[in-house]
């Protein structure tokens, strides 16, 4: 006999844990607008949200390996809301063991979090 699924009861968007895209749509934005100056196109956007009210945005732009090197590159601009602070990075892709290295991190300035308190504070 299988058991009714247990959903989390609705909650009010004023008792809502994880930030909506109404409060932090201008930082989104803002971000874009940013990686648009910075990074080569075709670009990527991610958005990962927390329970604790914090939450990153991160745009990326990938090369692929060349003909002769096994390495490709990413650059990405990224914001943590923690942190209230876009940065920069370039990392070196090894096609042939997955592995990555950070070869530059650089700060490009800062943007208010919008949340107004986070979980815990």
């Amino acid at each position: 006999m299988s058991q009714p699924h247990l959903s989390p009861e609705p909650q009010p968007s004023n008792q809502r844990q994880i930030p909506s895209m109404e409060t932090i749509g201008p930082v989104v934005d803002e971000v874009i607008d940013i990686a648009r100056q910075e990074l080569d196109a075709p670009r990527s956007v991610k958005i990962k949200t927390w329970e604790d009210r914090e939450f990153l945005v991160r745009v990326k732009h990938g090369s692929a390996p060349g003909v002769n090197t096994r390495y490709g590159y990413e650059t990405a601009i990224q914001y943590h809301s923690d942190r209230e602070t876009v940065e920069a990075f370039l990392i070196e892709e090894d096609t042939h063991t997955d592995e990555a290295e950070r070869l530059l991190k650089m700060e490009l300035g800062t943007i208010p979090d919008p949340v107004p308190e986070k979980i815990g504070e």
